[in-house]
């Protein structure tokens, strides 16, 4: 069977046009969670689902995606160990993989994985490939089930419950991106708002926190490139003051994945460019607050209307 969408289906918002519609979304949430999923329908999807992480697995956009994660990875693993694959891949051990194993190296699970703003991926075509490429990156850097957590807002009921029958973690409360960390942990953010990264730059800001981060979403370069100076100095000062020091490893262009992938990049923050900053660098380093900012591009907590959980 195909995993091409059918005709017509690409017609779906892509998630970096849509992020301004998410605040006028918010309005119709109570409706589409009133709605419930047949049976069919629910397997239906998780059928496109699996086609999408077969169609990106045998994929060169996947393979050249390999190289840079493997690389990245490889900076946190240590012993070779199992991967553990998740039940809705219908694998529970190394013999079920289907994937080339010269291609991987397999490494201590040292990471977690917290995702935000996936999006609709029961509606939509963009947000499925980027839950598919999701499996694979948990699948690869053997991320245990419930070492990857996921938050999006606009998460119906039948969303939550899917991930959580696949051994994820649905974090209840609308974090804004403000989430410590004291392990190394993989920020998968494609398509945020800027503020979501702002925001998780600040609660992270020092050197032992930031070297620790890893976060695949929109190009750090390409928000420089595209903000008036001053707004990225004075809105969004922590992605400002860490642009020198990240490295940015861009995802391979695709024509096939454009809107789902466009404009992303694999962004690390490396200890010994942190250490080089002087210790008033990282003192004193306020709360965002956004006041002045009419396009804020995120949802904020309290503004669901509804209860995650």
């Amino acid at each position: 069977m195909s995993a091409c969408p059918a005709e017509g289906e690409w017609k779906t918002i892509s998630k970096k046009k849509g992020i301004k519609k998410r605040r006028e979304n918010v309005r119709n949430i109570p409706h589409r969670e009133a709605e419930v999923l047949s049976v069919a329908e629910g397997e239906r999807i998780q059928q496109k689902i699996k086609e999408a992480v077969e169609e990106l697995r045998s994929s060169e956009f996947w393979t050249d995606c390999l190289e840079t994660i493997q690389r990245v990875a490889n900076t946190y693993c240590t012993a070779p160990l199992a991967p553990p694959l998740s039940p809705f891949l219908g694998g529970e051990g190394p013999e079920s993989l289907e994937y080339k194993k010269d291609n991987i190296d397999h490494c201590q699970n040292t990471l977690d994985l917290v995702c935000y703003g996936i999006g609709n991926f029961a509606s939509s075509v963009t947000s499925r490939y980027q839950l598919a490429l999701l499996f694979l990156l948990q699948e690869t850097l053997q991320i245990s089930q419930d070492g990857c957590l996921l938050f999006d807002p606009l998460f119906t009921e039948w969303e939550k419950r899917f991930l959580k029958d696949c051994g994820m973690v649905v974090l209840k409360e609308n974090e804004e991106g403000k989430r410590p960390i004291n392990k190394p942990t993989l920020f998968y953010m494609i398509h945020c708002g800027k503020a979501l990264y702002n925001n998780l730059l600040w609660k992270n800001w020092s050197p032992q926190k930031l070297a620790q981060t890893i976060l695949i979403g929109n190009s750090f370069k390409g928000m420089e490139e595209r903000l008036p100076a001053r707004v990225l100095q004075r809105v969004y000062k922590y992605i400002n003051h860490i642009l020198a020091i990240t490295e940015e490893a861009a995802f391979p262009s695709s024509s096939r994945y454009m809107d789902v992938f466009n404009d992303t990049s694999i962004h690390q923050f490396p200890r010994r460019k942190l250490d080089a900053k002087p210790t008033e660098f990282w003192e004193g380093a306020a709360e965002p607050t956004y006041q002045e900012c009419e396009d804020l591009e995120i949802i904020q907590k309290g503004m669901e209307w509804f209860s995650v959980s």
